[in-house]
């Protein structure tokens, strides 16, 4: 057993730990076979995507991962279904008009619905809690707060519930938060438990899901595709990738508009009554600022604790301690209190912060960039590849404002670290009020 030391990036996650690598698919892809469809990457997009397929009738498909289902930052991250893109509401309202963000960002709400329909539809155990997500405001400026509320209203028809400061109290128990919103329908629950239960629902219906089986190249040939993999291939008619921040290499013309960028998540240990203390409602939480934390309570009294951005692979013993700075500046009740786990992960970020959703001049399908709100927007974006692959192009096309453009490489790496610790100046320049 590895000691905190020994640790390496990224870390082995409580959700891994949690799963005690229940997993048992289809083992390694060998020799030839032929579907219809063919999904590259066994993420929440790949994985949404097959699902959207087979509930509308297809169901000879094969999808081809690298390391296990979830393996990627669609089981790593902290577990938020919320509404929303990483590209801000006011953005996309500058970009896209009113009418067209309202439609736009309706489809991740209505994707929000559409997970929590599945898990209980499919009796997916995944430590669903039901409370919500909390937005707390960092500079003290309630004022700002339930306009931003009123402008969503009006502009969005996305309707938020403000939390004066003693209502904020009663979900999260902070000196250093303000007034609050809260987002009516979303939840928090265990994002690798989730994929692996789909991935098992997938099994059940006829799916191949085949681990540990890394792909190689994809040819035309004629009509259709070949996929390579070491051992085997997979002749299909239709091809998704879905590989997110973990292969550029596949397709580069847009793979290369992906930037890869790592964020940090740690477990405390158990805190018995101290944690509905201060959680008296077990919501999750973020807050305003650019550079945000974000937590939630988890099913055995521990909290987890998520945040920064970084182009760094750090070790797990470097997050812990970077973490806990962080935890005690909100809870200071917590200092001295133990991460039993820390790890990262690569989130998939294209430089315009919306989704890449469209098909390449070939034919092939792809999925990817889904880095921030992740786990909503992604089922949504299974939802658009499997309604366009059966020829229903309506939602599809509506992202085609956002093409791959390339992020830069490592270039473009150090240019976005550059704007975080910029955008994070700025959060400090405001909370010392020496900002507006």
């Amino acid at each position: 057993m590895m000691t905190h030391a020994d640790e390496g990036w990224p870390g082995r996650s409580w959700y891994e730990a949690k799963s005690n690598d229940r997993w048992s698919g289809s083992g390694r892809l060998a020799g030839d076979h032929a579907h219809d469809v063919v999904i590259v990457g066994g993420g929440l997009a790949g994985i949404s995507t097959a699902v959207g397929l087979v509930e509308r009738g297809i169901k000879s498909i094969c999808m081809l991962e690298n390391e296990l289902p979830g393996a990627g930052a669609s089981g790593r991250n902290g577990g938020f279904v919320f509404a929303g893109y990483s590209l801000a509401n006011d953005a996309l309202i500058k970009q896209v008009g009113s009418a067209e963000a309202t439609a736009l960002h309706g489809w991740t709400r209505d994707a929000v619905g559409l997970v929590r329909n599945r898990i209980d539809r499919f009796g997916l155990a995944c430590d669903v809690n039901d409370a919500g997500v909390v937005l707390a405001d960092w500079f003290g400026d309630d004022e700002r707060l339930a306009r931003f509320a009123d402008r969503m209203r009006q502009q969005l028809a996305f309707g938020l519930e403000f939390l004066s400061r003693e209502q904020l109290a009663r979900h999260v128990n902070s000196p250093r938060y303000g007034a609050g919103l809260f987002e009516p329908a979303s939840f928090h629950f265990n994002p690798l438990a989730h994929i692996l239960g789909l991935a098992d629902w997938l099994r059940e219906k006829g799916v191949a899901v085949h681990e540990r089986s890394p792909v190689r190249r994809v040819e035309r040939c004629g009509d259709g595709w070949v996929v390579h993999v070491d051992g085997g291939r997979v002749r299909a008619a239709e091809v998704v990738l879905t590989t997110g921040g973990y292969d550029r290499t596949l397709r580069p013309a847009v793979q290369r508009a992906l930037q890869p960028i790592a964020t940090y998540i740690a477990v405390t240990e158990p805190l018995g009554s101290r944690l509905s203390d201060l959680l008296p409602r077990p919501v999750a939480v973020y807050d305003t600022r650019f550079a945000f934390d974000y937590f939630r309570p988890l099913p055995d009294t521990r909290l987890l604790w998520g945040g920064r951005i970084s182009i760094a692979d750090r070790r797990p013993a470097a997050i812990r301690k970077l973490l806990a700075g962080d935890l005690q500046r909100v809870f200071p009740e917590l200092s001295g209190v133990a991460f039993a786990q820390a790890w990262g992960g690569w989130m998939s970020y294209a430089r315009h912060e919306m989704p890449l959703l469209g098909r390449c001049r070939d034919g092939l399908w792809y999925g990817l960039a889904f880095g921030g709100h992740g786990m909503a927007t992604t089922t949504l974006a299974g939802e658009v590849l499997a309604e366009a692959i059966l020829g229903q192009t309506d939602r599809i096309s509506r992202f085609q404002r956002w093409q791959p453009r390339w992020a830069g490489g490592l270039i473009g790496r150090g240019v976005a670290q550059s704007r975080y610790w910029w955008l994070q100046t700025l959060d400090r320049c405001r909370d010392w009020r020496g900002c507006p």
